[in-house]
């Protein structure tokens, strides 16, 4: 991969693309002596034409103060950042950066997903002048289909039914419908379908595993063609979904059976495969997100990201720490961040179990052996709370003083608004005052996909199907309650049941789960809350955070009200670029955004 980035320069030459707009076309400068059969022709040099999708891959920390937190998982001080505004319901504002960024200055979704997908259909239109072995032009085809699909994807999930665009557009293609028929499915089911078919030959021609780990790592292969035909499958069968599509807004038991089988097939070959695929060890579980030995951000469970090698060499050690991590670090005096932070919230603490399993109650708020202790291990290694310490120093002034009037929580914005500090992203040791070689060797990436997240749409998407958390699918190894209490007891905590346990019923615990198993990585929560269409609750509740006094005295602690909540029936959609839904009147814009 890291050769074959040389050979970008020499292909973005041919490429005239309008993201607007639909025209974009294959073009040859007359000056220039590059041909079509020297870009498509060999192996290497088609492989350096697909490498340009990969650095088309998002990531939600891939610009100043921006996170994933799109679901209420954090608060800000900032009206720039992404929680504030998704809390706000400013849905148009949402998309001036981040992941999801439509602006002509930023690098989100919406205008590299339009782009990836013209190159892969450009790449697909060219495979006759490959001259390779079939291997090779099957990792070159497998790749294009893929990205095809998933930059699709992507953008349907945000904002709903899209065109699918499956070949080089022309002059005369500009007015495609965004709702349509296919495979006797409609709207955003149908272009699941379209979707579906792509992966499906995605999967029967990559590899399971791509040889030379150091130079391919990050590469697309059939397990991450597996895991995201199996979420496809499972957002086109969720509620939100499947009423876009014309039907009753419950789950669809068909596409939820759909989902289970193919997720159940990719964890089937992981688990023949431990040497390439698997749960990493708990003590591992940061190396996930960070590693602090300069090396790539990548192991055996993650199956999508964007990879190590194409981060800017300039957003590495100390230049990455102020500037993609600014949304979690606190306290710039202190820990040198230069931040402008997310806390996390006190509603987002109440939904990590206690050890036993039990629910949290607010009771446990004044008791100082439960509020923080004998919790889900995953509670410890995704927040800090007063008086950690995140930097490798004995020194008592480095610890974390989120009481009330602790120069941590100081009511500024480049300070905590929560008693909170999210801890996935940042590594203890890590901080510019003073600066250290953990730092300097610092390297992030959010997985955008991981083995963790399969077992969980298998888990799911097997129960909505039959209705019994003990059954398995066809060909599956495992009953939807073994493979949830794979990611649980990885975490070293307790087995659930299959009535859900403390929550008390499997779905409630299901998405629990996933909210507490990927908090504040990519956008799984927010599209949780969106597909199983629970936002309209949410509606004017209270975002809360926990005060409390320096010596942790039990009647001090009390909650109190950050914000009330804005989640109105239009947030279950993202808003298009307007000048879009004015083109023609077959591309509308989404519901309470006209």
């Amino acid at each position: 991969m890291r050769n074959n980035i040389l050979i970008y320069s020499l292909v973005c030459s041919l490429f005239l693309i309008n993201v607007g707009g639909c025209k974009e076309y294959l073009d040859i400068p007359s000056e220039s002596t590059v041909t079509e059969k020297d870009v498509f022709g060999t192996y290497f040099n088609f492989q350096g034409y697909v490498d340009q999708i990969y650095k088309l891959i998002c990531d939600p920390l891939d610009d100043n103060v921006v996170s994933p937190n799109y679901a209420g998982e954090t608060q800000s001080a900032g009206s720039i950042s992404i929680a504030f505004r998704a809390l706000s319901g400013d849905y148009v504002s949402i998309q001036g950066r981040g992941y999801f960024s439509n602006g002509s200055n930023q690098q989100g979704m919406w205008l590299q997903g339009w782009k990836a997908i013209r190159i892969a259909n450009v790449g697909l239109a060219n495979l006759e002048q490959l001259v390779a072995s079939e291997e090779e032009k099957r990792k070159i085809e497998g790749q294009l289909l893929f990205f095809r699909a998933f930059f699709h994807f992507e953008i349907l999930g945000a904002w709903g039914s899209i065109p699918y665009i499956n070949h080089v557009l022309d002059a005369n293609e500009i007015t495609l419908p965004r709702f349509y028929e296919y495979k006797e499915k409609r709207d955003y089911q149908a272009c699941t379908e379209y979707i579906v078919e792509d992966l499906i030959r995605a999967a029967e021609l990559l590899p399971l595993v791509w040889e030379d780990p150091t130079i391919n790592m990050g590469r697309i292969t059939k397990m991450t063609a597996l895991a995201y035909q199996a979420r496809a499958l499972l957002y086109a069968g969720s509620p939100l979904m499947n009423e876009f599509s014309g039907n009753s807004p419950v789950p669809d038991k068909e596409y939820m059976r759909r989902a289970a089988e193919v997720a159940g097939t990719a964890i089937k070959l992981a688990e023949e495969n431990p040497s390439d695929y698997g749960l990493i060890d708990f003590n591992n579980y940061t190396s996930l997100f960070a590693t602090t030995n300069n090396r790539v951000v990548w192991t055996k469970e993650t199956l999508m990201g964007r990879n190590g090698w194409f981060i800017r060499s300039a957003e590495s050690g100390g230049a990455l720490f102020n500037n993609r991590l600014k949304y979690i670090i606190p306290d710039n005096a202190t820990y040198g961040s230069n931040s402008q932070p997310e806390g996390i919230t006190q509603n987002t603490v109440d939904r990590f179990e206690m050890a036993d399993g039990t629910l949290y109650k607010i009771e446990y708020d004044q008791d100082n052996n439960l509020r923080w202790g004998y919790r889900d291990p995953r509670f410890r290694a995704n927040v800090y709370v007063d008086r950690d310490n995140p930097v490798n120093d004995t020194k008592a002034n480095y610890r974390l003083e989120l009481f009330s009037g602790g120069k941590t929580m100081l009511a500024k914005q480049s300070f905590s608004q929560t008693c909170y500090v999210p801890h996935k992203f940042w590594p203890k040791g890590c901080t510019t005052k003073p600066s250290n070689a953990a730092t300097n060797n610092l390297r992030v990436m959010t997985p955008l996909m991981r083995l963790a997240e399969v077992y969980l749409i298998y888990a799911e998407a097997q129960n909505e199907a039959s209705g019994n958390a003990n059954s398995k699918a066809n060909g599956a190894t495992l009953t939807a309650l073994e493979a949830v209490n794979k990611v649980r007891m990885r975490a070293g905590h307790v087995p659930t049941t299959a009535t859900g346990g403390a929550h008390g019923d499997f779905r409630t615990m299901i998405i629990n789960e996933r909210f507490v198993e990927f908090l504040c990585e990519a956008m799984q929560p927010w599209y949780d809350i969106r597909r199983w269409k629970t936002g309209e609750a949410l509606n004017n509740t209270s975002v809360l955070t926990l005060d409390f006094d320096k010596d942790w005295t039990p009647a001090s602690f009390s909650r109190r009200e950050l914000l009330k909540r804005t989640f109105e029936l239009r947030n279950y959609w993202l808003p298009f670029p307007q000048a879009q839904t004015q083109i023609y009147s077959d591309f509308p814009q989404n519901p309470g955004w006209e």
